[in-house]
């Protein structure tokens, strides 16, 4: 995979995303199929305790447990030899882990996007507005609001960097679908309790990608990106090694 390739992929999709979800009512419509107009409740309840630590509590506990974890032992095991092989990849993990979900967390303080619970749609006070869009003068919240992106999915999505470590392409593609799925849980459960609305979530999933090929790109030597920008356009085949 070349980093350079997949940064402009990322920025490409995330404009298509915004401006299909700005100019659309997508997100409302997604949004309906979790909540009960009739009760005025949710899917999922956050106060429910083994679903709220599945879906929450657990996967950020596990995410810190993993990195603390990685670092150790990049810290302390780094002359072994199986550490030295994975030496970039480990660095690229280190670092996009956290970066992903630090530059949401960012973006969730300047955006001013309310929550789904928070409309008027879903029992709230506050009027649905686009990303782009400014509140009305007599519907201003009382408080910036800071619901886009969406954070939680963040960390499952930050899990894409471990693509970097794997040495294979058919684990390239399992860790891939494992990170995916990570993101989409944890934010199929924020969505399911009123949390986010799905286009919160797939600005999560590329903003996760692009900071993954941005680390990539400063952290691989040069011949490497060359090399995996060659093997983006060469078949599989083509590209194995001969025996």
């Amino acid at each position: 995979m070349s980093p350079i390739k997949h940064i402009a992929i990322s920025l490409l999709v995330l404009a298509a995303v915004l401006l299909t979800f700005e100019f659309t009512n997508l997100d409302l419509w997604v949004q309906s199929l979790f909540y009960n107009s009739q009760t005025q409740s949710w899917v999922l309840d956050t106060s429910h305790p083994i679903l709220h630590f599945m879906l929450y509590d657990g996967p950020k506990k596990l995410l810190v447990i993993f990195e603390v974890s990685l670092l150790i032992a990049a810290v302390f095991l780094h002359k072994r030899a199986l550490i030295k092989s994975y030496q970039q990849g480990i660095l690229i993990v280190l670092i996009a882990l956290p970066l992903g979900p630090s530059l949401v967390s960012s973006l969730k303080s300047t955006t001013n996007v309310s929550c789904p619970y928070a409309l008027i749609q879903y029992g709230g006070d506050l009027p649905y507005i686009g990303v782009f869009e400014h509140y009305p003068s007599d519907q201003q919240p009382d408080k910036r609001q800071r619901c886009f992106p969406a954070g939680h999915a963040s960390g499952g999505f930050a899990l894409l960097a471990l693509v970097y470590l794997m040495k294979t392409l058919r684990r390239k593609r399992q860790i891939l679908m494992l990170a995916i799925t990570a993101g989409a849980l944890m934010g199929g459960y924020k969505m399911a309790v009123g949390h986010h609305f799905l286009s919160h979530t797939l600005v999560s999933m590329i903003l996760c990608w692009f900071v993954v090929n941005l680390v990539a790109l400063l952290v691989l030597p040069w011949p490497d990106k060359h090399r995996h920008a060659v093997d983006d356009f060469l078949p599989e085949a083509a590209c194995a090694k001969p025996e």
